[in-house]
């Protein structure tokens, strides 16, 4: 069971009474984490892979002992299929360019949805002189249009890149609907799993996407670190994203070789202690447990959004049925920034604005809305307070 895990986060020391709902922008900091981190700086620290000194072999190991880790944690085939990027973002940049590089040919198509984060499409549109970007439609309940989306993929598909759940709403993809035809086609699959992961238990070898990617700092660890799933087939194909020190073989002043594996695709001085601070992290999750994770939020979820349901000055995104952490919304006759200047008075912290999803606000034909997400730190207090704060506006409103 998850009791008074806001002692955990140091945060709540110094502000009380802070009531986070931002959880899906970036969650807060364990203190674990923040441990681990500190003592890698202070007590631990040196660069790793080619030390023979006991400091940086040691570090080393812990460095590679993380990366196992996350492996476990997804339950992906091999840590060697797991690669350390700088975020989520940069890891399917990563995929793009190394797709437009060995892979894409004039006139592919690469189908995403109107539901993605824009991390999920810019990258795509960088690579648009060679390749066409189809998007699958959503409904009128902002879920993603199955049929819509699978009537798509065709033999001009060279990739599907989906997300894994909503920021916007929370709603999860159905990914098995989609793998259906895209195995049939012998179609890579890409998955961007920032939101999901730190919520629902991940298992790469029954999901058995081409590459998956998620954030350290949505699962209470560090920022500047990114994890991408690569399976094996596509780690061999590939060549380098980047180029540096790391990453080679042998260098010549005129050429290079490269290393094989996941290795060529870590250029440069590797974020160490972020990746120390992700496994901290994942011991802290592994503690509480995933699935009472999971469990603990969707009950919150659910009690927030029957709360809100009742007032009808609010406009309420998405189908709850299929939503799990996440509600967005609007309010009739106030601005979604005045809403969070009104809720930031009361010590509440909500994300507004299009949430890096303008095709979504597009659709619903609006600029943006209020979006509150939850963490393993929310109380069912924080969703009472945060609920009679916004029917207290609404009768200012009226007043």
């Amino acid at each position: 069971m998850i009791n008074n895990l806001k002692e955990r986060f140091p945060v709540f020391k110094k502000n009380p009474n802070l009531i986070f709902f931002d959880t899906a922008a970036s969650a807060l900091k364990v203190d674990s984490m923040i441990n681990a981190v500190n003592e890698c700086y202070s007590y631990e620290y040196a660069n790793i892979h080619r030390g023979i000194y006991e400091l940086s072999s040691k570090l080393t190991k812990r460095y590679e002992d993380s990366r196992s880790s996350v492996s476990k944690f997804i339950n992906s085939p091999s840590s060697k299929n797991i690669i350390f990027t700088k975020s989520a973002t940069e890891g399917i940049n990563l995929v793009s360019s190394c797709l437009s590089e060995n892979y894409f040919q004039d006139g592919d198509e690469v189908l995403v949805s109107a539901l993605e984060h824009h991390a999920n499409l810019v990258p795509w549109h960088l690579v648009s002189k060679k390749i066409k970007i189809i998007s699958g439609n959503i409904n009128k309940d902002g879920e993603l249009d199955y049929a819509d989306l699978i009537e798509k993929i065709n033999s001009k598909t060279k990739l599907v890149a989906i997300t894994h759940m909503s920021n916007v709403t929370g709603s999860i993809t159905n990914i098995e609907k989609i793998t259906k035809k895209t195995k049939n086609l012998n179609i890579p699959l890409l998955i961007d799993g920032c939101q999901y992961v730190p919520h629902k238990k991940l298992n790469i070898k029954d999901l058995d996407p081409d590459f998956y990617v998620f954030s350290a700092h949505k699962l209470y660890g560090p920022t500047g670190l990114g994890i991408l799933y690569m399976k094996d087939y596509w780690i061999d194909k590939l060549g380098p994203y980047q180029g540096g020190g790391s990453m080679i073989k042998n260098v010549e002043t005129d050429s290079s070789t490269y290393l094989d594996g996941f290795y060529k695709f870590e250029a440069g001085t590797p974020p160490i202690a972020e990746v120390i601070g992700l496994s901290a992290s994942l011991d802290f999750i592994n503690e509480v447990g995933i699935d009472n994770i999971y469990s603990y939020e969707n009950e919150l979820t659910k009690y927030a959004y029957e709360q809100l349901q009742k007032n009808n000055d609010i406009k309420l995104y998405g189908d709850f049925n299929n939503q799990t952490s996440i509600i967005s919304f609007n309010i009739d006759g106030l601005h979604f920034n005045d809403l969070a200047m009104f809720l930031d008075k009361k010590n509440i912290a909500v994300r507004t604005g299009h949430h890096c999803a303008q095709p979504f606000m597009k659709h619903f034909n609006i600029e943006g809305n209020a979006r509150m997400s939850v963490g393993i730190y929310n109380t069912k207090y924080d969703v009472d307070f945060f609920v009679n704060s916004i029917n207290e506006i609404k009768n200012i409103l009226k007043s």
